[in-house]
């Protein structure tokens, strides 16, 4: 058995909106059968079906948590289910590609959830996610939980690729300012680009330089393109006062070229 957590912390990472009763029926679930369990919404916000962007806020919204902690994840929720260990911690989801965009080789172990025969899994994270998650939280191991699941599905993504002289880079996440997040970390960009100049595109827009901040540093306010540093390490563009998004249309999967002088 591994061993239990004084507070058990549960987590949610859903597509199900704001409006609904789906949160509250889940929460419910897990308080009457986890005493002390203290739920944690990471966001009920998530594009419908969107496993991309799921799988950006789960990598970077959850994986902080401490070791024990259970994180819940219904997401275009589909069979086959399952449970694992990344880092510790416990995960909950669908094999629908979220895991192994998510952790890729990290899993430690991971366990299918059986379903049974003519039985109705609309709402899988209710009936299927929470009993499990309560049987962690107490301290039942994986490997109780289900026979051992060895290949997750597999789905590609785009980080960046090097097409001549320049660098095309895809858009991994917009948040809700319109900032947009790029498939290139700052030590990456910092390895490839070896002190040298650098122009970076978006669209009919260009920026020069790498800044330390969203802000202008006499506290002005202006429609000039930013790149900085995001707080998950990875390149970010933004406007100041602006959604970058909205003005340029970036969505994820679509790219800015980068270029080094």
């Amino acid at each position: 058995m591994h061993p239990i957590m004084k507070t058990p912390i549960a987590t949610l990472t859903t597509d199900w909106g704001e409006r609904g009763f789906f949160a509250g029926m889940v929460k419910g679930a897990l308080m009457n059968l986890v005493e002390g369990v203290q739920v944690v919404d990471v966001t009920h916000g998530l594009k419908a079906f969107n496993i991309m962007e799921a799988s950006f806020v789960v990598r970077h919204g959850c994986l902080g948590f401490p070791a024990g902690t259970v994180h819940i994840i219904d997401v275009a929720s589909q069979q086959p289910f399952l449970a694992l260990r990344a880092r510790g911690q416990y995960y909950i989801c669908s094999d629908n590609g979220l895991p192994a965009l998510v952790f890729g080789d990290e899993v430690e172990e991971a366990v299918s959830i059986a379903t049974q025969p003519g039985g109705i899994y609309n709402f899988a994270a209710y009936n299927l996610f929470v009993p499990v998650a309560a049987r962690l939280l107490k301290g039942t191991p994986l490997s109780d939980i289900g026979p051992r699941h060895t290949q997750l599905l597999q789905r590609p993504r785009a980080n960046y690729i090097q097409q001549g002289d320049y660098y095309r880079i895809y858009v991994h996440y917009v948040d809700d300012y319109g900032n947009v997040y790029l498939g290139m970390s700052y030590r990456e960009f910092e390895q490839l680009r070896q002190g040298r100049p650098f122009v970076l595109q978006v669209k009919e827009m260009t920026v020069t330089e790498l800044t330390p901040s969203y802000l202008r540093a006499d506290g002005g306010s202006d429609l000039n393109l930013r790149l900085t540093v995001s707080a998950t390490g990875q390149l970010e563009l933004a406007l100041q006062d602006h959604s970058l998004a909205g003005l340029a249309g970036l969505k994820v999967n679509e790219s800015v070229l980068l270029r080094f002088k």
